[in-house]
């Protein structure tokens, strides 16, 4: 169902009064934050603070290493058991995501200590929620697909409540939200606003080359080893219209990268003529496969997600599955497969 403008500036606008009359509020984002889940909880942070808040973070995975220059001296984006949690809450800011599954073992604990729960998101609604997952009565979904990033929806927020201004601190986070869930101002997702809003952070003070170094600029030798390897053991199929790399957790570990530091790598496989439908497949350190998807922006793969129990934007959608590496990567790539024979394939540019 579609929903008129007026709706979600009515919702945002609840959403404001929710932050103005919230005294305790703590911020989350989903396990293994990104820079968009981090960004914003770090811009949520500092306005809170400047509004004279009592606000805390607290995520289900630690701080990745390359975004540690959003808190360097480490003193508000905790991970569970670092920091410390009020027994009550008057509001919980869920960032970056509209599934409680994504918090963990952190939902269990923090979702009867809040008044009141609101994710703040921009992906599509979870297909076959009510069966999937329930809310309890004191929790609701702010979401805009349309908005490029949490930073994007953010910016629209503080604009409209005016308990301070925008300064740097606040700018940093906002940038890396709407920098990094673009690619970078690549994806199709991005918006004019998106532009506009990294303007105004850049007059603001912060300095777009210090930040894209630090997030990107950050690999060890032994990373490349590890890209080296997974790039010439790439797999393809459908004619080429769907790439694959496989990480298994011992080549992980023998190159010492972590779950973070493979992020980067689907974005190679764009690169590829014939690609329509690119993947990594992950086993993480629990056993799980994780398994991301990004489409060029012709082939949405979010219904095959959302079919094996994920979820994610049209073009780029994730999942993890609790069954051995090869027997997923068959699942996947099987459904993917199937999807494409229904979408022409894109002509050869003469």
């Amino acid at each position: 169902m579609s929903r008129s403008k007026q709706s979600l500036a009515s919702e945002l606008q609840d959403f404001r009064q929710l932050l103005t009359k919230s005294k305790r509020i703590l911020v989350s984002t989903h396990q293994l934050p990104d820079g968009d889940g981090l960004g914003a909880e770090s811009a949520l942070f500092h306005y809170l603070k400047r509004a004279k808040k009592a606000v805390r973070v607290v995520n289900p995975d630690p701080l990745p290493p390359r975004y540690q220059f959003l808190d360097p001296h480490g003193k508000f984006l905790h991970a569970q058991g670092e920091g410390p949690i009020w027994d009550t809450l008057d509001l919980w800011v869920i960032v970056d995501t509209n599934d409680p599954r994504r918090l963990g073992k952190l939902w269990g604990e923090m979702s009867l200590r809040a008044k009141s729960i609101l994710f703040l998101d921009h992906h599509p609604q979870i297909k076959g929620a009510a069966n999937a997952i329930s809310y309890p009565p004191h929790a609701r979904v702010l979401s805009d697909i349309k908005s490029s990033s949490i930073g994007e929806l953010l910016y629209r927020v503080f604009h409209g409540l005016k308990l301070t201004a925008i300064q740097e601190d606040v700018a940093l986070g906002l940038y890396v939200s709407v920098m990094t869930d673009t690619n970078s101002f690549r994806y199709a997702r991005t918006t004019p606003e998106s532009h506009r809003i990294a303007a105004e952070m850049i007059e603001l003070g912060v300095n777009p080359e210090e930040i894209y170094q630090n997030i990107y600029s950050s690999k060890e030798v032994s990373h490349l080893r590890l890209l080296g390897h997974m790039l010439q053991n790439a797999k393809v199929a459908a004619g080429g219209r769907v790439a694959w790399l496989e990480m298994d957790l011992s080549l992980r570990k023998k190159h010492h990268a972590s779950a973070d530091d493979t992020q980067s790598f689907l974005n190679l496989l764009l690169l590829l003529k014939e690609a329509e439908v690119v993947c990594l497949f992950r086993e993480e350190d629990n056993g799980e496969v994780r398994v991301s998807l990004k489409s060029k922006g012709k082939v949405i793969v979010n219904g095959v997600a959302s079919e094996l129990g994920g979820g994610g934007h049209d073009y780029a959608a994730g999942l993890a599955l609790n069954a051995p590496l090869g027997k997923t990567v068959v699942a996947v790539t099987q459904r993917l497969e199937a999807l494409l024979k229904e979408v022409p394939k894109k002509k050869k540019r003469s």
